[in-house]
């Protein structure tokens, strides 16, 4: 992993043009990624909403509508391929009907959901190979995110992942579907925020929204979320201890069981 990490730290424009590549790959052209990165700014770190104050608390905007069908997607209530009927959202969410417009364009820029002629809006399902491009990046840009992490992290630093680690256990010991979610996207963010690189934080985001769409075949899954969350704390020991290689491999191998549970299930399914 170490040969992993110099590769990484010593060819970065190589690097940038592989993303390009791949970015390209997993249909996410220049103009998508603006879009996705405006409606990522419409959350903290921690998931929660930075909508002005007022905006923030009301169950009928878009971005809260766009908010709650998220969660439905990522804790497998909504199924690849399952329509989203705009009359039915309305009813469901007391909105009108451009509420769930919006929404849906959200969640079409966040790469959740799709349009297919004569059906309308429906979930996204990514393809094998779609899968497997969005994770090569993934792993590419986060590998390399944490390869310029400064080691050890401060322990203002080291206390707030640790907090945040502990509070995602809880969540899992629970049973607390949603805060699994949202705190494990806190943590995550809280990590890469400090390799110093805005640009390559915002592209984290991206990549692991996209991913969102087939990670909910594990995400109900006690087993799998107790395996992720000792991976948290093998990533904070690592930044405690200045571990670099810990760090660099275990962001890089914790990306894989979603995915290869995902192509596995695919192919089997599709025969591809």
């Amino acid at each position: 992993m170490s040969g992993v990490l110099d590769a990484v730290q010593s060819t970065c424009h190589a690097d940038a043009l592989l993303l390009k590549k791949r970015a390209a790959s997993a249909s996410c052209s220049a103009g998508m990624i603006d879009k996705r990165v405006g409606a990522l700014k419409n959350f903290a770190p921690d998931g929660s909403s930075n909508l002005p104050r007022g905006e923030e608390n009301g169950a009928d905007t878009p971005e809260a509508v766009t908010r709650k069908l998220e969660e439905k997607i990522v804790l497998g209530q909504l199924n690849p391929r399952e329509r989203l009927i705009e009359d039915e959202l309305c009813e469901e969410f007391s909105v009108k009907r451009h509420v769930v417009r919006q929404a849906l364009i959200a969640l079409e820029n966040l790469g959740l959901v799709e349009r297919i002629r004569n059906r309308g809006a429906v979930v996204r399902a990514y393809s094998a190979q779609e899968v497997e491009d969005i994770n090569a990046v993934r792993e590419l840009i986060e590998v390399h995110a944490a390869s310029l992490i400064p080691l050890p992290l401060p322990e203002a630093a080291l206390q707030q992942l640790e907090d945040i680690q502990s509070r995602h256990a809880a969540a899992i010991a629970s049973d607390d579907q949603r805060n699994v979610f949202r705190i494990n996207i806190e943590f995550h963010r809280s990590l890469f925020s400090h390799c110093g690189n805005p640009a390559l934080v915002e592209a984290i985001d991206i990549f692991a929204q996209k991913s969102h769409a087939y990670r909910s075949v594990f995400v109900t899954q006690k087993e799998y979320l107790e395996w992720a969350a000792s991976e948290h704390r093998i990533m904070t020991q690592a930044c405690r201890s200045g571990d670099r290689e810990l760090l660099v491999a275990a962001c890089a191998r914790h990306l894989a069981p979603a995915k290869d549970y995902y192509i596995a299930t695919w192919r089997k399914r599709f025969g591809e």
